[in-house]
């Protein structure tokens, strides 16, 4: 009966042992025909000398199919594989350093350990052999010394913070309340050049008015006219007046009526070093100080017409008046434009 049950298994195990020889055989195959395309890339890559002769000796036969080796690239798997090989190495060789450097720090406080222990051995001993009174003042040795090695660490670590802390930096806050316009009698100064000085613009505006009509007479066959005032306090008024025509309609006809108005005025100082410079105007007795002494703060308005050359001047300016009580309206002027007015013009607004 066993011999039969083997036979009836028989097919099945045969079968199976086809099917896995094949597979080897198969795998065997494909790695012959792989070892011969390497050997035959490799020789075809490095061609010996008197091979053209050797192929021209050679008798004609049939056409056999053969695999062009120029199409194999050996050299790229070749380069890639050295390349692999050498970040091998590479990380092998760093491990073992940091290995070497863990085993060396390791035996460093293997040593220092055995150093502590033998100092605590030690003074154990000598504690011993102490008396009360003894180890008590052993004990407050210890713990002073202890206590100024904490201080002198504590000490070091705030000279590392006030050498590398940065200086906080103050920004002064003045409140600023809501700016109006101004109507009053208003005061104008020149900041400049890191210099103040007074500005006579209403004294030339006055000037201005009383002396203009004298000059139309000159608009009859000009329809522009410009003339100079001053100077006054060391400023030039220039100023431009214009002469329009309007047709305007009657009963009678068409009246031309003539129209002379101001274009604009501009402030021409004579020189560039006009007024204080501005830490003498700071100063008590300067002029600029004497100016405010005189003027009443519920009443004048200081308007300062301020360059791009001293805004941190002028800073300061405001906060000495904030502080003396003045309504103080800025007005920034771009660089080399000069102080001026016209009909169309904005008055200033104080804070």
């Amino acid at each position: 009966m066993a011999r039969q049950v083997r036979h009836a298994e028989a097919p099945g195990q045969d079968s199976f042992l086809d099917i896995v020889a094949n597979l080897v055989g198969i795998l065997i195959i494909l790695i012959m025909v792989i070892g011969m395309q390497a050997k035959t890339a490799m020789v075809s890559a490095k061609p010996q000398p008197g091979a053209n002769q050797t192929d021209a000796a050679q008798p004609d036969g049939p056409d056999e199919p053969a695999e062009d080796a120029s199409s194999i690239d050996v050299a790229g798997p070749k380069s890639a594989a050295d390349a692999i090989q050498a970040d091998i190495n590479g990380i092998e060789a760093k491990l073992k350093e940091q290995e070497f450097e863990v085993e060396y720090r390791r035996r460093e406080r293997n040593n220092i350990h055995l150093v502590m222990a033998t100092v605590e051995q030690r003074l154990a001993e000598l504690r011993a052999g102490l008396n009360d009174s003894q180890r008590d003042q052993l004990d407050l040795q210890t713990a002073i010394a202890a206590a100024e090695q904490q201080l002198r660490t504590l000490a070091d670590a705030k000279r590392a913070l006030e050498t590398t802390a940065a200086t906080p930096k103050v920004i002064e806050h003045l409140p600023t309340p809501m700016a109006k316009t101004v109507f009053g009698k208003e005061y104008h100064f020149r900041l400049a050049n890191g210099r103040l000085t007074y500005v006579p613009m209403d004294e030339l505006v006055e000037r201005l008015k009383s002396e203009a009509p004298d000059k139309l007479w000159k608009l009859k066959d000009s329809a522009q006219l410009t003339e100079t005032i001053g100077p006054l306090d060391g400023f030039w008024l220039k100023y431009t007046l214009v002469r329009s025509d309007y047709a305007q309609p009657t009963r009678t006809g068409t009246a031309v009526q003539t129209r002379v108005e101001l274009d604009h005025f501009t402030l021409v100082p004579v020189s560039d070093d006009l007024g204080e410079p501005f830490a003498v105007a700071m100063q008590p007795g300067s002029r600029f100080r004497g100016m405010l002494d005189g003027l009443d703060p519920k009443r004048a308005t200081v308007t300062i017409w301020v360059y791009p050359d001293s805004f941190n001047e002028f800073r300061e300016l405001k906060r000495t008046l904030f502080d003396r009580g003045f309504l103080t309206a800025g007005r920034p002027m771009p660089a080399d434009m000069p102080i001026g007015g016209s009909p169309d013009g904005s008055r200033s607004a104080a804070q």
